[in-house]
């Protein structure tokens, strides 16, 4: 920069002066929102907030900006970044796409592992179902789930969160039974759920004992179960990772295989199976 070139800062306040002479409010707040963005501690997380702002703003009939935002204006941290990482969503878009082929309607689903239950804002623009059920250890996760995610079907417990663990899940063959409970005012009720499509996108993290609970059991409802896992065997907390989906076509074995692939992402590999085990 030569002397006497004014900063971008400095050109953005000129701008900013300019919209509010031309009483042009709406340009003025756009200029300031950037302004502030370049005093952030963080340059890139104020650019990642104003965007999921803009976007919410943009678009009020997808919930999830607004979820997010609603997340970070309650918690302190930025966990929920983790779960829209480029290859995090794009691993989610390819279960929804295949599962969409197999059937776009289903009745009952389970999603183990679930984290913050964000998949049904994903899934919502492929498939419908009459039930979802996000089956998650960690309480917070579940809460996050319930009251900030998937509050819009909370009411009907359309989408409703399980606080349990997936190896202690009790099974019949006619489905699971847990605890439903509410976190606001610590009632609950035992709830059978036959499922027709469980989902497990974190295999990687567990054993294979939650699948052959399944396999074993023989369900009436013979449900489809969608597998992913990856080949990250240095990944924090990865404890049962695939090299290739034959691995995996081993470790999970199926009756009948409805689809098989692997996911080039960056950096490593998502492998995927879905079947009737």
């Amino acid at each position: 920069m030569t002397e006497g070139t004014p900063s971008v800062r400095e050109i953005l306040f000129g701008l900013e002066e300019y919209s509010v002479f031309k009483q042009q409010d709406e340009h003025a707040v756009f200029l300031r929102e950037f302004i502030k963005i370049l005093d952030s501690e963080n340059i890139e997380t104020a650019i990642l907030e104003y965007c999921i702002k803009h976007l919410n703003k943009k678009d009020q009939l997808d919930k999830l900006f607004r979820s997010i935002i609603d997340y970070k204006k309650k918690v302190d941290g930025n966990a929920i970044y983790d779960a829209f990482s480029r290859s995090q969503i794009k691993s989610k878009i390819w279960l929804t796409n295949e599962l969409a082929k197999i059937s776009p309607t289903y009745n009952n689903v389970v999603i183990l592992a679930a984290w913050f239950g964000q998949l049904k804002h994903i899934y919502d623009n492929r498939i419908t179902y009459k039930k979802i059920r996000v089956v998650e250890l960690d309480k917070s996760a579940c809460e996050t789930s319930d009251y900030i995610f998937n509050i819009s079907d909370l009411e009907s417990y359309k989408v409703k969160s399980v606080c349990a663990d997936i190896n202690n899940l009790t099974l019949h063959k006619n489905g699971y039974e847990w605890k439903i409970e509410n976190f606001k005012d610590g009632s609950s009720y035992n709830e059978k759920f036959s499922p027709d499509l469980i989902i497990n996108t974190s295999a990687e993290h567990m054993s294979e004992e939650w699948f052959h609970k399944i396999r074993f059991k023989e369900l009436e409802s013979n449900p489809i179960v969608a597998i992913q896992s990856n080949n990250m065997f240095d990944g924090e907390g990865h404890i049962n990772c695939v090299y290739s989906v034959d691995h995996m076509k081993k470790k999970f074995p199926m009756k009948e295989i409805l689809f098989e692939g692997e996911l080039q992402l960056k950096g490593y590999k998502r492998v995927m199976l879905i079947g009737r085990p």
